[in-house]
């Protein structure tokens, strides 16, 4: 037995009780009964004693999960899921959190212009002749910038370990779903925010799949100059969407009104003939929810980030405007403003 086979081996090994497992994942030992029972999260084994023993990959399974959970994903779609489909959902989460609160951090506090990774493209080459047949063609155009090529065997990846690329542009023949999967590990591995994927054969699964993440599909042959530009294209989308960040102002204020404060402010003014304290204060509720939905967008796409930082931005201030506008009409009723009360 080799090494990698022993250590395989003892990871797989029962050996912890369930108030050790619950205690190192932390979690109450009914939870984690819970998950067992209803969900089948993991197969403990029953030793002769009666107890149930979890083994190490076990309880890093369960943590894995417990993450998850804590970042709003049900339990329900995580029990369903193998232990390295929760470890990519895992990583994926935690790359858009940390773009999404670069993208929110104040304006006052950024650059006045636009980062120099959004002015030139990092593109970086995949596939058995994509250096040789793209290269010049991208190197010809001031966006971007071919930062290396490497070819489809899964062995590539070494060479990419410390390479940074804002798009993964891949040129195959033949698409399988195992494709995909490399895909999107190799597009983690330089942290880009896209692919960009041209195929001569693939069924509508495969396909299904990459759009779902929103790769880039364009069916080979494919004339070099539609290439340039559908990278051109996303890299303008990119500054505009940054630039238009920028200029924005501070983060919205938070709310001034909870919910059962809105319906009563608007009740309480029926001196106005028409139904407008009603409309403003259904429009502050959907700016409200629009905004708390663009700030937990479970996106899976990094390149959409940004955008939901901007529309989350956006909304906050159209939600603090109408807030006003509702607050002056009360005033000019002469209604006094409810208090928000402290969350509990």
């Amino acid at each position: 037995m080799t090494e990698q086979d022993a250590s395989l081996a003892d990871a797989s090994t029962p050996r912890y009780r369930s108030s050790a497992a619950a205690r190192m994942v932390n979690i109450p030992v009914a939870t984690l009964r819970v998950w067992e029972r209803r969900y089948q999260v993991v197969g403990p084994v029953q030793a002769a004693s009666g107890h149930r023993l979890y083994s190490s990959q076990d309880v890093r399974r369960l943590v894995l999960i417990k993450q998850l959970v804590n970042k709003g994903h049900g339990i329900g779609m995580l029990a369903r899921m193998q232990t390295p489909q929760l470890q990519d959902l895992l990583h994926e989460a935690e790359l858009a959190e940390g773009l999404l609160q670069r993208s929110t951090a104040p304006v006052a506090a950024r650059p006045a212009r636009v980062p120099e990774a959004l002015n030139r493209l990092r593109v970086l080459l995949v596939g058995p002749d994509a250096g040789t047949r793209w290269r010049t063609t991208l190197e010809a155009v001031p966006e971007l910038d071919v930062v290396g090529s490497l070819d489809a065997s899964p062995q590539s990846e070494l060479r990419v370990q410390h390479l940074q690329a804002d798009m993964v542009v891949a040129e195959l023949g033949a698409l399988h779903m195992e494709t995909v999967d490399w895909l999107v590990r190799l597009t983690k591995l330089v942290n880009a925010r896209q692919m960009c994927v041209i195929y001569g054969f693939a069924n509508s699964q495969v396909l299904e799949a990459l759009r779902a993440r929103g790769v880039i599909l364009r069916r080979s042959p494919l004339a070099p100059d539609e290439l340039s530009q559908a990278l051109v294209d996303t890299v303008r989308g990119w500054q505009s969407v940054s630039e238009a960040l920028l200029t924005l102002p501070d983060p919205a204020p938070p709310p001034r009104f909870d919910a059962p404060g809105l319906v009563s402010l608007a009740q309480s003014m029926p001196r106005v003939a028409c139904e407008c304290p009603q409309h403003l204060s259904e429009l502050v509720t959907m700016l409200g929810q629009f905004e708390a939905y663009s700030a937990d967008c479970e996106s899976r796409q990094p390149a959409d980030v940004t955008l939901h930082a901007y529309l989350y931005r956006v909304a906050g201030h159209a939600r603090a405007l109408m807030e006003e506008a509702l607050a002056t009409v009360a005033k000019a009723e002469g209604v006094a403003l409810p208090v928000r009360r402290p969350p509990r």
